[in-house]
């Protein structure tokens, strides 16, 4: 680390210099061809989606409506992102451009916060209002895309190839009536290009401040027109890369660490609470007592044998495992899209068009050595102490009267000495946790394509009505697998040895260690040799070794039809309406290895799951003009639409809207809409099967002693294994295995039904077009109110043993067992097990402001342009259970009260220079996390001992077109190099690996690109 640090200024010089001279190179390479071209393309000015509705003369669909219209404007927020907004944040990955508007949450999987996964690492998706990611509707050119991540309905962002976007519509509110379930919080609308004709070329090249974080991209558009102009064909190819960044290249997470503060804690109500609060955010080092030499319980104590042979107590402190040199903060990624779209005017009132595309995505993340542990749901022994027996009595196979009692030769003399019998068998036994070093670094290698085609038929039927059929096909395909795990079916059999004292191999050899089981020697059974790093045989590995593996496969089809047009005409315009039928089958299976189903090769349990469903709808939307160009009515406008769902498995339902706009004056516009969304449970909520997982819990009996009172003390007490933790250390004590092994059953529900939504959208827009100087500002504000009914969610963990320990809860407390005795890294007393269900919850909410402004004008020669985002959340939450208190989050860490975006631009015609930036406000560790510091009045700390604060981030690109059709650039993210909050291990919403919320802040630093752009 220290040599690193030395040569890192040097080593970043010389990688800006090698992306800026290769960027300068190839625009060397460009000019001349690109000194004639001409460009295609008319150059766009980066306006609100409200105004491009409004500049717009031929006749669009807007983002929340499927009528077709000149002048039509949309009733709820709508928000754009263009391909230049895009090309000016110089990211290769459309996720982290979207994170920057304060509309979206944290997002569901990102490569920052999926870096510790088996089945999610190089997931992209996305998360609307932070109302989960499964409410969130993404949808391309309008029409539905496959998922990416089995059995839900999240669509990984990695198949959808950048360059290809023209504008990325962010609809905000239910939107379920137009485009149905899943667009709860709101809808993603990538539109593509069309009609394009030319070649355009983007080449980038990228690293960060600390030498990692390689970016790459490189894509390459093409199209043309044929047949006089009636026809089309676009076609697309790209490449992108993202680099590693490992933990140990940032010092706050050099090495494996906890909150200070977390571990202070107190369940005692006593001042000493307030130090603990004090020193939340000050780290410890923390070492996993799951080391490569193995601990042993042996006896009453734990004891390794270290390098030089020695049995002796097991220190923590010195003889932990670092586990962060293995691990990233982010995971490499690579991708690779083609894309192709066609259509053809037959004649002017027919067409056809098909789309298609390919994505691949592979990473692969990392994980350190596997932990091998003696009892626990993941254990090596399922059932009582974890001990296996180190001597037993062997009978002769040639002679079963003859039989003598064998220990294992490999146990180490002290360690036998140390040991006792346990479990009343008349033999030594002891409980072996062992970091699997020696099976090397865990790889978790993940290959993911997706395939889409889209075709379909348009036209028009008289002079006012459209039509359009089309079919939807998509398949999302994903292998991943995990390596350097093991076999814990043969890790028994391996362990358990005995001297070959009868020469049963027949080898002459009545000294060596031999597996004791005739059946596993017959299998290959292999003596396993655990005590002590390094001890272990290459044949013992191979015989031990294994892989998880997963193939999973999901894919959607859609047929649709829809016709829209004017019924008659009023006063104020048309009567205009849209009506269509839909009908989509989504299946999903995964099927797992039969270790990882049966949770046997020490990582957690993984099994099948597969399921479909069908559903068929209709749906109606109609648009009344009812008064125009009158005095204080210079639009009123009512709205409206409805759908009807019928699901195979969840039966018939009914979403809706209502909507109005009031324009007094053309400058203002007044809109408010009340929507029924809807969302039916997924094939994952329905159909997973049961599955054990690891996860992180913040136990309330931590800190309880023999005196301490209350309800949580009484009910920890009176757990065996908390009484006995008490009686040995005198406060019921944990270790970071403790805190961080829990597992818990995951379980779906069959039975589960629909959520439904009602939202509120009430906002203006002015555009002070009647202002020469301010026609091209635009001024949008809105206020938003969803609540969410019956929400369908998997009960914490955190509150299940809320309900427990602080309500003496029976049928929580059902939920929770606790270890009766300590084993290996688990200490008595600690949670084993907490098993959660999925449910329809008392529901969920989200209320706030949304504000956007832009402007744009003419400087000197270029043109200036301002666009601002903020978002305000005025309250925001979920009841876990029916009846139970409502949980707010906003103002917690990844739920800021107060995000916001901001770009300021100039450009000539030779020169172009933008300034991005985002703010995240102030945040707090979660108010249920702070009530757990009660000191000794019963009063709680400062909350500003909890908190985080803002942060800002900037960036800045510079663009010089070299030739008319050229252009070269380079910029830099992170211009501050601002660092993340310490949100350490131990606290709520750290990721691991990052010591921080790698999902809301930004976990690398400043990064430097440059590239060019071609356009002829």
């Amino acid at each position: 680390m220290k040599a690193f640090e030395m040569s890192h200024h040097a080593r970043v010089a010389r990688l800006v210099r090698g992306a800026l001279l290769t960027g300068a190179s190839m625009a060397a390479m460009f000019a001349a061809s690109a000194a004639q071209a001409q460009d295609s393309e008319a150059a766009t000015d980066a306006t609100t989606a409200e105004t491009q509705a409004d500049e717009t003369t031929d006749s669009i669909v807007v983002t929340g409506s499927r009528i077709k219209s000149p002048t039509l404007t949309s009733p709820s927020p709508l928000q754009a992102v263009t391909a230049q907004d895009i090309e000016r944040t110089g990211r290769v990955d459309i996720q982290e451009v979207l994170q920057t508007n304060p509309a979206f949450g944290l997002p569901g999987q990102s490569r920052n916060t999926s870096n510790y996964g088996a089945v999610s690492a190089g997931l992209s998706t996305v998360n609307l209002r932070n109302l989960g990611a499964n409410r969130t509707l993404v949808l391309i050119d309008g029409r539905r895309v496959v998922a990416g991540v089995p059995g839900s309905a999240q669509v990984d962002l990695s198949m959808i190839p950048a360059s290809f976007i023209e504008r990325v519509d962010v609809l905000t509110g239910g939107a379920s009536a137009v485009y149905g379930s899943d667009a709860v919080a709101g809808v993603v609308n990538f539109i593509y290009r069309k009609n394009f004709e030319g070649v355009q070329v983007n080449a980038q090249s990228g690293i960060s401040e600390y030498g990692d974080d390689e970016q790459y991209s490189l894509n390459l558009t093409t199209g043309t027109n044929f047949a006089d102009g009636r026809g089309n064909v676009i076609a697309y190819a790209g490449w992108s890369k993202q680099g590693a960044v490992a933990s140990v290249d940032r010092s706050r997470s050099v090495s494996d660490q906890t909150s200070v503060g977390a571990l202070q804690r107190s369940n005692n109500r006593t001042d000493a609470n307030l130090t603990a609060a004090q020193n939340l955010f000050k780290a410890q080092r923390n070492l996993s007592s799951v080391v490569p030499a193995s601990t042993f319980n042996a006896g009453t104590g734990n004891y390794i044998v270290d390098s030089t042979g020695t049995v002796r107590p097991f220190v923590g402190a010195t003889d932990g495992f670092d586990r962060t040199p293995f691990d990233n903060i982010s995971v490499p990624i690579e991708r690779r899209n083609f894309a192709a779209r066609a259509n053809y005017a037959v004649s002017e009132a027919f067409g056809i068009f098909a789309e298609g595309s390919y994505a691949n995505t592979t990473s692969k993340g990392l994980l350190e050595p596997s932990p091998l542990v003696p009892t626990g749901s993941l254990g090596l022994f399922r059932q009582g102490n974890g001990r296996f027996n180190i001597e037993q009595r062997v009978t002769n196979p040639a002679n079963a009267a003859q039989s003598q009692i064998v220990r294992n030769p490999l146990v180490p003399t002290a360690l036998y000495n140390v040991a006792t019998d346990t479990n009343g068998d008349g033999f030594r036994d002891v409980a072996v946790s062992r970091r699997l070093s020696e099976f090397g670094q865990r790889f978790a290698i993940f290959d993911r394509t997706t395939l889409r085609m889209v075709v379909g038929a348009e036209g028009k039927l008289g002079s006012s009505w459209n039509w359009d059929v089309a079919y939807n096909w998509g398949k999302t395909t994903a292998d991943s697998q995990l390596t350097g795990l093991i076999n814990q079916d043969r890790a028994v059999q391996a362990l358990d040895v005995i001297q070959d004292v009868y020469d049963v191999n027949a080898n002459g050899n009545t000294a060596e260690a031999v597996c004791a089981s005739a059946e596993a020697r017959a299998q290959g059974c292999v003596p396993w040799n655990v005590y002590g790093a390094g001890k272990a045989s290459a044949a013992s590995i191979a015989w031990l070794q294994v892989a998880s593996t997963r193939n999973a496969v999901q894919t959607l089809e859609v047929a649709s039809a829809n016709l829209s047009g004017s019924l008659f005409d009023l006063p104020a315009g048309a009567v205009q309406v849209a009506l269509g039928a839909e009908h989509r089958r989504e299946a999903s299976s995964e099927v797992f290895d039969p270790l990882s189903i049966a949770a046997r090769n020490a990582y957690v349990q993984q099994t099948n799951t597969s399921g479909s469903f069908t559903v068929k709808e209709l749906y109606g939307e109609l648009v009344v003009p009812l008064i125009h160009n009158t005095p204080f009515f210079d639009n009123l406008t009512l709205r409206g639409a409805a759908r009807m769902s019928d699901y195979s498995t969840v039966g018939t339902f009914y979403a809706y809207n209502a909507g109005i706009e009031w324009s007094p004056v053309p400058d203002i516009r007044f809109r408010g809409v009340y929507a029924h969304a809807v969302r039916a449970p997924n094939i994952g909520e329905l159909f997973a099967a049961p599955a054990i997982s690891i996860s992180s819990v913040n136990d309330p009996c931590a800190g309880v002693t023999a005196t301490s009172t209350g309800t949580t003390s009484t009910t920890c007490r009176a757990d065996p294994g908390v009484a006995a933790n008490i009686a040995a250390n005198g406060v019921f004590t944990l270790s970071q295995s403790d805190l961080q092994g829990v597992g818990g059953l995951n379980v779906s529900n069959p039975d589960i039904q629909q959520e439904s939504a009602r939202t509120w959208t009430l906002g203006a827009v002015i555009n002070p077009v009647s202002i020469y100087a301010l026609r091209n500002l635009t001024l949008t504000v809105d206020y938003y109110n969803i609540k969410l009914d019956d929400a369908i969610a998997r009960t914490s963990r955190d509150f299940i043993l809320q309900q427990c320990y602080l309500n003496n809860d029976p049928d929580f407390c059902a939920l929770v067992s606790r270890r009766t005795v300590g084993s290996g890294p688990y200490s008595a007393g600690s949670i084993q097990l907490v098993n959660s269900q999925l449910i329809n919850s008392g529901g969920a909410s989200a209320e706030g402001i949304d504000t956007t402004l832009s402007y744009r004008l003419p400087v000197a020669g270029g043109t200036a342009s301002f666009a601002a985002s903020w978002s305000h959340l005025l309250r925001q939450g979920s009841t876990p259970l029916q009846g139970a208190a409502f949980d707010r989050s906003d103002g917690e860490i990844n739920t800021p009260k107060d995000r916001a975006s901001a770009s300021i631009g100039y450009d000539t015609e030779r020169f172009g220079i933008t300034f991005n930036g985002q703010y995240i406000g102030a945040s707090y560790l979660d108010d249920q996390y702070r009530a757990r510091f009660l000191l000794a009045d019963g009063s709680l700390p400062d909350r500003k001992y909890f908190r985080v604060d803002s942060a800002f981030y900037a960036d800045m690109q510079l663009r010089f077109n070299v030739a008319k059709a050229f252009e070269f650039f380079a910029g830099v993210n992170n211009l501050l190099n601002t660092q993340p909050p310490p949100v350490i291990t131990g606290l709520t919403g750290s990721v691991t690996g990052t010591e921080t919320a790698a999902g809301t802040y930004d976990p690398i630093g400043r990064r430097y690109y440059s590239g060019v752009r071609l356009k002829f």
